[in-house]
């Protein structure tokens, strides 16, 4: 994989290792511990029917998660049970897709101090970008209301030790021109851009010419402009945005005017975060937008903010190709794939929320799929 951040025009590489493909993932049974792995037995008449071979050399796979805090009470499970521990069960899947991408809901540093007047302030350990690496995150979001939380050395120790990890960034930067520059990925022979966005706005949190921050969505000409200029610079576009009403499970019309933005921009797939509960997914224009995927690394406070989703989303030139949704819970701070009852009730629930956006998810078996107008790729 080649991580290339593209900041007035001039190019700045960073190489780490290439992945191979093998769309097959893993289901793994919820709980605390280990879970034993198995090879997944339903892939979707897509999945499956590239699974071998892979073909057409123009398909991509992106998996994705929801918000990842390895502060809070996340903190002390990572130090009883090490860096490897937050992504054990669910790593197969972010390993095996071509990339993969979550937000990052707090800084990363030993240094720095609470910022004020903000009630919950986010700071993992400083070697806890391993984490991601180890769980096989390629790329985060840091367009978001904690990424700042112990001020601009905490903030600037996140982006060093995110690359001294190997992962790669968008939405963030040492300034303006950085945090609104798409940090292009190659993967498989494509590249992909991603670019991401905060609506959730702290004072002293947007980046300026001068001053290290965030990008917001304040500017929407801004914004348009920025994923059109990331479309020119890739054959994919990936558009993050922190957006919407805490713990409502339906996006508001904000959220949707500006997915629809983000796609007649060029993105071919929005992924949202923030309201700490998952919401629905929406095709528009062949183009897959997940509202909320909810906590993911987390300690919730609550049932439905426990409720997740895993999402490996097949792209194609014409769009989705198809979306398979795992059933997630957070058991011990952590994500594990549910089983049984418990995951076709969950699925059950998020077919509703899709059903509301006018959105057909198919179940089979403990996996929901979502199938896009581009499938037809597949067998040319």
């Amino acid at each position: 994989m080649k991580i290339t951040r593209y900041v007035d025009k001039k190019l700045k590489a960073v190489s780490v290792g290439l992945l191979l493909l093998a769309v097959a993932v893993s289901t793994v049974v919820s709980g605390c511990g280990g879970g034993q792995s198995k090879p997944e037995a339903e892939l979707g008449s897509i999945f499956k029917k590239i699974s071998s071979g892979l073909s057409n050399s123009s398909m991509i796979t992106i998996a994705a998660g929801g918000d990842v805090n390895f502060g809070d009470g996340v903190t002390p499970t990572l130090t009883s049970q090490g860096m490897g521990y937050p992504f054990e069960n669910v790593g197969d899947i972010f390993k095996n897709a071509d990339l993969s991408f979550v937000n990052l809901e707090c800084c990363i540093s030993s240094g720095g101090a609470p910022v004020g007047g903000k009630e919950f302030c986010f700071r993992g350990p400083a070697d806890s970008a391993a984490a991601l690496s180890d769980g096989g995150i390629k790329v985060v979001s840091l367009a978001n209301n904690h990424s700042k939380d112990y001020g601009t050395t905490a903030f600037l120790d996140t982006m060093a030790h995110l690359k001294e990890s190997g992962v790669a960034w968008c939405g963030a930067g040492n300034n303006a021109d950085e945090a609104y520059s798409p940090t292009v990925v190659e993967a498989r022979g494509k590249k992909v851009a991603f670019v991401a966005f905060t609506g959730v706005i702290p004072d002293g949190w947007p980046a300026t010419a001068q001053n290290p921050g965030c990008a917001t969505i304040t500017d929407r000409e801004r914004v348009a402009r920025t994923i059109s200029e990331a479309r020119s610079k890739a054959d994919y576009v990936v558009a993050s945005f922190h957006w919407g009403i805490e713990l409502a499970t339906a996006p508001n019309e904000e959220q949707r005017n500006l997915a629809r933005l983000a796609i007649d921009s060029g993105a071919d797939l929005v992924i949202g975060h923030h309201p700490h509960v998952v919401q629905g997914f929406e095709l528009y224009k062949n183009r897959l937008i997940a509202y909320s995927l909810g906590n993911y690394v987390f300690s919730p406070p609550r049932e439905i903010s426990s409720k997740t989703l895993t999402v490996v989303a097949l792209l194609g030139p014409n769009g989705l190709i198809q979306a398979k949704l795992v059933p997630t819970v957070i058991s011990g701070c952590r994500p594990a794939i549910m089983s049984g009852g418990s995951a076709a009730g969950w699925l059950g629930t998020v077919a509703g929320y899709c059903s509301g956006l006018d959105t057909n998810v198919n179940i089979v078996g403990e996996r929901g799929f979502i199938n896009g107008g581009a499938a037809s790729t597949a067998s040319k």
